[in-house]
């Protein structure tokens, strides 16, 4: 089993925000986790998860019927949660 010590970091930094109560936070919260358990499942290490999880964004946020804004958050919440694991 791979090592990924920050992608879990950043993953269990994903759970714990969702805990809030505001719901568009929430909503970002759930579509990276969702992102983010299939990347971890994918990766071999830290940095192949977090170009997983790149790859992954860039594929689906263009597709998904998002707000401008939802996308805009989303993006701004992975920034925080890449900042969260060092």
């Amino acid at each position: 089993m791979a090592s990924l010590p920050k992608a879990e970091q950043t993953s269990q930094w994903l759970l714990d925000q969702e805990d809030c109560d505001c719901d568009d936070r929430r909503f970002y919260c759930s579509y990276l986790i969702s992102h983010s358990s299939i990347s971890l499942g994918d990766a071999t290490d830290d940095a192949n998860y977090f170009k997983i999880m790149e790859q992954s964004l860039i594929e689906t946020l263009s597709g998904d019927k998002l707000t401008d804004q939802d996308r805009s958050g989303i993006h701004s919440l992975w920034r925080e949660a890449c900042l969260s694991a060092g």
